[in-house]
């Protein structure tokens, strides 16, 4: 007679309470490295550690624990300076699962990246507060956190360093959701959607203008997390739109939130908002539905008397830049259109008188910022206060560059642009001593930069000096990252480059009616295939690009140079 068996029992382990948030939230095993673990280290990601302290008084975590994982030591010591207050804890009770897992993700890793850009209020203190106070923002920040993770699944995560092909699309932003965290990602986002359109149905133009901007911003990160540009350009034009409406009484021409609703945070998701659809829709081809649209013209006066006094402090500083710039990029923005409607010979939306008067107005704060950042720069001795005045200091040089633009005249405009050639190389000379400077945040490029990346790809398309170019394009390849619409860009501006270097005449100057722009451009379905089209900016003739991701650069530029020019 055989003996009974006896179950096994496992053995209890006491649980390993030391390695990095990061890992924990993988449920990965961490070798707990200091000051950066091994599998942080390799997958790129932010290591952070919590205190081992924390928990209730007995030492115990239990389920009463803060499901936050603590900010790098950097982070929390910008946050200190800014004067931040984090939100109130957040408990296990708060969530059901998985959405524990998700919510520590977005904060864990999508926030860490997003601070690189600035705006830490928004993304630290804002939404994380909102999440709690909107089941719209609730659904979408976790459908990020779950897209987050289903991305890790995909081996297309956000933090892989792509160095071939020439951009990747995730493949579960092109096909049927097929793991639990993508199936979920898509749930929550669907349900967030559903949520703001009824709000949207219910409230009609009484739906609060923050909530407009907030719920934009968190559709327009899950987009780009997908690489749709599509998406996010019909977003853009519903976002600002919809702000056009709700605020036409608005008697604060330079807000696009409510006062009485406002906090820095939402101050600067409006500034946020505003900044990317304005860039996107200037310097990159694929969000052509703002110009389409006219959605900016006239919805903002221009802003005078910004330059604050010297003993302002440095947050003081750059909330007066950012509106400063703000209101100069929706100027631009403006200029832009009214050039388009009278070379299709439609009157002019603003007289000649008045575009003079703001272009004067424009250029002097551009020149007393430039002075007013020299001088603080001059006397910074942290590091990474001088790299925010460099940062700044880069933008305001190409506001000024900007500010001689010509409505009236393209062959004139080219020409000033053409005058600038030394200002526009001191600028990019600039910017790369700021990636010389050290950073308090992860090595891997925001996924959204708004400051650097906008003015050099000005300074690629506008200035004709070959290697002012070349040196902007390194710069931009470095801010790139993984991320699919900025490399697309990349290629795209690298064939315009060689394209116009072709016709580059003996005396190293490329004829005005020879120049392009780079204004169009379209996908086919799984986007790995671009169409775009250049157009010379003086007669309009047209040429036509189809660039598959699995080619090489390369050999495309080596072909270009060896065609002959059409001229």
């Amino acid at each position: 007679m055989t003996a009974p068996s006896v179950p096994r029992v496992r053995a209890r382990r006491p649980k390993v309470r030391t390695g990095c948030a990061t890992c924990k939230s993988r449920r990965i095993k961490c070798d707990e490295a200091r000051p950066a673990c091994v599998r942080c280290q390799k997958s790129r990601l932010p290591c952070q550690y919590h205190d081992p302290s924390e928990g209730s008084q007995d030492g115990s975590r239990g389920q009463q624990r803060n499901l936050l994982p603590a900010a790098s030591e950097q982070l929390s010591r910008l946050r200190s300076e800014l004067g931040m207050r984090l939100p109130a804890r957040v408990k296990r009770e708060d969530f059901l699962e998985p959405e524990v897992y998700y919510f520590d993700l977005f904060r864990n890793i999508i926030v860490d990246n997003l601070c690189q850009n600035g705006y830490i209020s928004l993304w630290s203190r804002t939404i994380l507060r909102e999440s709690f106070r909107d089941d719209c923002v609730r659904d979408a920040v976790l459908g990020i956190g779950a897209l987050c993770r289903a991305l890790m699944d995909d081996n297309q995560q956000v933090n892989v360093k792509l160095t071939k092909p020439l951009w990747t699309v995730p493949t579960i932003a092109v096909s049927c959701p097929n793991t639990k965290y993508h199936r979920d990602a898509i749930k929550y986002y669907m349900k967030s959607i559903a949520r703001f359109r009824a709000q949207i149905a219910r409230d009609g133009s009484a739906i609060p203008s923050r909530s407009i901007v907030i719920i934009s911003i968190l559709f327009i990160i899950f987009e780009t997390m997908q690489g749709d540009t599509d998406s996010i350009d019909r977003i853009m034009l519903s976002a600002i739109t919809a702000l056009k409406v709700n605020l036409r009484q608005d008697t604060e021409p330079q807000r696009q939130i409510s006062p009485a609703l406002d906090d820095d945070g939402v101050r600067e998701a409006d500034c946020f908002l505003t900044r990317l659809s304005g860039f996107s829709s200037l310097l990159s081809p694929f969000y052509p539905s703002l110009l389409k649209s006219k959605a900016y013209e006239g919805s903002q006066m221009l802003l005078k008397d910004t330059i604050p006094a010297p003993t302002a402090t440095p947050l003081q500083i750059e909330h007066a830049f950012e509106q400063y710039t703000t209101s100069a990029l929706i100027w631009c923005f403006r200029t832009v259109l009214r050039g388009s409607s009278s070379a299709s010979g439609r009157p002019s939306a603003i007289d000649a008188a008045r575009h003079r008067e703001e272009q004067l107005s424009v250029s002097t704060q551009a020149d007393g910022w430039c002075a007013f950042i020299r001088q603080k720069l001059e006397r910074e001795t942290d590091p990474w206060r001088r790299r925010t005045w460099k940062i700044m200091l880069v933008e305001a040089k190409m506001f000024g560059i900007y500010a001689t633009y010509r409505a009236d005249d393209a062959e004139e405009h080219e020409l000033l642009w053409d005058a600038r050639v030394d200002d526009c190389r001191a600028a990019v000379a600039l910017a790369e001593s700021v990636l010389d400077e050290p950073t308090p945040f992860s090595s891997l490029p925001p996924m959204f930069e708004d400051k650097l990346l906008p003015t050099l790809r000005c300074f690629i398309c506008k200035c004709r000096d070959y290697q002012t170019r070349a040196r902007a394009l390194r710069i931009c390849t470095r801010l790139a990252g993984p991320w699919f619409e900025n490399r697309a860009i990349l290629v795209g501006l690298q064939i315009m480059i060689a394209m116009e270097e072709r016709d580059r005449d003996p005396c190293g100057f490329i004829p005005i009616r020879l120049r392009y722009r780079w204004n169009e451009s379209s996908w086919n379905d799984d986007r790995t295939e671009l169409k775009m089209v250049l157009t010379r900016i003086v007669t309009g003739a047209r040429k036509e690009f189809t660039i598959h991701s699995d080619y090489s650069i390369e050999d495309m530029l080596k072909k270009l140079g060896e065609v002959p020019n059409d001229g």
